[in-house]
């Protein structure tokens, strides 16, 4: 039985995980008797989920068997009940409880991989199940013989061994393990394409699982490709926020890239926001379809914290804003000076006419309108914003200056009135 060893080198200290199952046990002793040359040391660990009775008995035949082997032991313990009570999958959640306290260990002991005894046919279950699941066009389609997981390594020497090669591995050198009844139940989604699918198909002359490896090595590729394209839109479109609290970037050419590209461009982007789950498809085919409606401002929810905001042309994924309480909507002024007002810096000059005072500084109110400079007539400022395109959340916070007869004098940086050019100068400082 021949393992690849690529992920490691003769110095590395090598962590296995062990079931006490026929592969983990057919990969032990293979390490131990055949590849003892290619590490410099070896250290078990082994999770007892404490589902089944057999599990003690399991748990101390591997005790025994390290002890007889000298190598170095780590066991944990899971407990699981309170998922079973509920009725709810133990299995993703016990996968990540089980990899966790690998990483644990492996920091631990300072280690350089953990090895598995995944093989090829496992290989063919994953890419089986990844495709009829849905779960095949964001990921990889099947599992690699070198992957990381948080901060380490895992190993998978025996990817490319079939189950039949093990067995007879097993066979010919006696090796002791433990058959886990729990495999051949199938109301175990995996343990059902194991067990009936793959060897229902197997049984077909005309078909052959192993075409699935082959559909995995061009899947991969193409999706390569896709993260190329989506990284290259990333690099030359994509804009950090000024606080770096989200991202924007052009809608419309956002719209043009292939829906593929567009999934991976978003959980690249989430995935620096530190947004620790994955949003569905189904979501994401919902918002690219939004994206593409003539509507040129609205919000889209993504969490409780996040929001997108389409503001005509960009896309801004961007936290959601500080309770507008907190805001200034409205002050009055009796003098000369600089004042503050959600993030503009308004300075008054002393030679503003006495006859203007008391000044506000307020919001924008429905039907605020102001004298249009050198010509006639009057304009809405909700129609300045529309024109400037000027997004939602900061027409709310925009000073508008009036005099005393409720005269627009200035808006923002957008308009002042031209009697008062040099005397009302705003600026937007930001929010600081």
């Amino acid at each position: 039985m021949e393992l690849n060893t690529e992920g490691w080198s003769k110095d590395a200290h090598l962590v296995v995980a062990v079931s006490t199952g026929v592969d983990s046990m057919s990969l032990l002793h293979s390490l131990l008797h055949d590849y003892h040359n290619t590490y410099r040391k070896l250290t078990c660990v082994h999770v007892n989920h404490g589902l089944r009775h057999q599990s003690v008995e399991e748990e101390q035949f591997l005790k025994d068997y390290c002890r007889a082997h000298h190598i170095e032991l780590y066991v944990k313990h899971l407990d699981l009940s309170q998922i079973v009570e509920k009725g709810n999958s133990i299995q993703h959640e016990a996968r990540q409880r089980r990899y966790d306290w690998f990483g644990e260990i492996i920091q631990k002991i300072d280690a350089d991989a953990l090895l598995t005894a995944h093989h090829l046919d496992d290989q063919l279950e994953t890419i089986f199940y990844r495709l009829l699941s849905g779960r095949s066009t964001r990921s990889a389609l099947g599992m690699s013989l070198i992957s990381n997981y948080k901060h380490y390594r895992v190993c998978r020497p025996l990817l490319e061994v079939s189950k039949e090669d093990i067995l007879a591995y097993q066979h010919s050198n006696t090796i002791p393990y433990f058959e886990d009844d729990s495999n051949q139940d199938t109301k175990y989604v995996r343990n059902d394409i194991r067990q009936r699918i793959l060897p229902t198909i197997n049984r077909n002359p005309f078909l052959d699982t192993h075409h699935l490896l082959r559909l995995k090595d061009w899947h991969d590729n193409e999706l390569q490709l896709l993260n190329e394209y989506a990284q290259h839109f990333i690099t030359h479109f994509v804009f950090e926020n000024k606080d770096e609290m989200g991202y924007s970037f052009s809608r419309e050419a956002f719209n043009t890239l292939n829906s593929n590209v567009k999934t991976i461009v978003m959980d690249q982007l989430f995935e620096n926001l530190k947004l620790h789950f994955a949003i569905p498809q189904k979501t994401y085919d919902e918002w690219f379809q939004q994206f593409q409606n003539n509507k040129s401002q609205f919000n889209i929810d993504v969490t409780e914290k996040w929001i997108i905001q389409i503001a005509y042309d960009t896309l801004i994924i961007m936290a959601k804003s500080v309770d507008r309480e907190n805001s200034i909507t409205s002050i009055t002024i009796e003098q000369p000076g600089t004042y503050r007002f959600n993030g503009y810096k308004i300075d008054i000059n002393q030679h503003l006419p006495e006859t203007s005072y008391p000044l506000k500084i307020r919001v924008r109110r429905h039907g605020d309108v102001f004298k249009l400079n050198g010509k006639k007539g009057h304009k809405k400022v909700s129609r300045l914003f529309i024109d400037q395109k000027i997004i939602a959340d900061e027409r709310e916070r925009i000073p508008v200056v009036v005099d005393n007869s409720n005269e627009i004098l200035a808006i923002g940086c957008l308009y002042v009135h031209e009697r008062f050019k040099d005397l009302i100068m705003i600026t937007d400082n930001g929010d600081e």
